[in-house]
C-alpha cells in the first residue's frame, strides 16, 4: 500500500485535501471497507465541487474557508476510522463499485432469460411443448423480465440526466450472494422445463414449480434490482 495513515494526516494538515481524500479512498478500497469508501467518495465529490465554485468566483472567501474547514474535519474523522495498518481485503471482501455491479446484474438477467426462452423454443420445435403450452410458459416467464428492463432503462436515463455521480461500493457478502443466486435461478428454471419436455412432470406441475421459482428466487433478484436501480439520489 503506497500511503499510510500518518502520511494522509500530513496531507490534511498541509491543506492538500483532494490528494488526502484520494489516498484515503485507495486505503479504504485496499482494506475492503465499503462504508468508509462510500463516505470518502461523497466527500471527494463535495471537495471537487467546492474547488470549482471557488475557481469560478461563485463563493466568498469566508464561505470558502468555512467549507474547506468542514471538509477537512470530515476527512480527518473518516481517516481516523481506517485501520492503523493497511491489510489487503480477501477476495470475498473485495469491493465492487455499484455501476459495475448493476451492469453485471443487467447482463446476467438478459442472459438467463434468453437462455431459458431459447431452450423453451427448442422444446416447442421438437414437440416437447404444444403451441398453447409454449405460449402459456413464455407468458409466465417474460413479465418479470419486462419489469426489470423497464426499471433498468429508467435508471439509465436518470443517470444520463443527472450526470456523473461519486462512486458507491458494494459489500462483499452481497456480491457473493448474487454470484450464487443468479446461476441457481437459471438452473431451476431450465430444470423444470427439461422435466416437462421429457414428460417427467405434467405441464401444470411445471407451471407450479416455475411460479415458485419466480416468487422465491425471482423475489430475491427483484429485491436486488429494485433496490439498486430505483435508488433515489440524496442531497448531501
Amino acid at each position: 500500500m503506497e500511503h499510510t495513515k500518518p502520511s494522509i494526516r500530513e496531507m490534511i494538515a498541509a491543506g492538500k485535501l483532494e490528494a488526502a481524500n484520494t489516498a484515503a479512498l485507495a486505503y479504504a478500497e485496499y482494506c475492503g471497507l465499503p462504508d468508509i469508501a462510500n463516505a470518502l467518495a461523497v466527500l471527494s465529490n463535495r471537495a471537487k465541487t467546492h474547488r470549482e465554485q471557488w475557481n469560478s468566483g461563485l463563493i466568498s472567501y469566508e464561505d470558502f474557508s468555512l467549507t474547506h474547514a468542514q471538509i477537512a474535519q470530515g476527512l480527518a474523522e473518516w481517516v481516523e476510522r481506517l485501520p492503523e495498518k493497511a491489510r489487503p481485503a480477501s477476495r470475498r471482501r473485495k469491493l465492487l463499485d455499484e455501476a459495475t455491479f448493476k451492469k453485471r446484474i443487467f447482463y446476467l438477467l438478459i442472459a438467463i432469460k434468453f437462455l431459458v426462452l431459447l431452450r423453451l423454443v427448442y422444446h416447442w420445435s421438437t414437440g416437447g411443448f404444444t403451441n398453447d403450452q409454449f405460449q402459456a410458459t413464455a407468458a409466465l416467464l417474460t413479465p418479470t423480465l419486462a419489469a426489470y428492463i423497464s426499471v433498468m432503462l429508467a435508471d439509465y436515463l436518470r443517470q444520463q440526466r443527472i450526470g456523473i455521480q461519486p462512486p458507491r461500493y458494494i459489500s462483499g457478502p452481497l456480491v457473493t450472494f448474487s454470484i450464487w443466486l443468479f446461476p441457481i435461478y437459471a438452473i431451476m428454471l431450465l430444470l423444470f422445463i427439461e422435466l416437462k419436455a421429457k414428460s417427467s412432470i405434467t405441464f401444470s406441475q411445471m407451471n407450479l414449480w416455475l411460479a415458485l421459482v419466480e416468487s422465491i428466487l425471482g423475489g430475491y433478484i427483484g429485491q436486488i434490482v429494485f433496490d439498486f436501480f430505483r435508488r433515489q439520489d440524496v442531497k448531501r
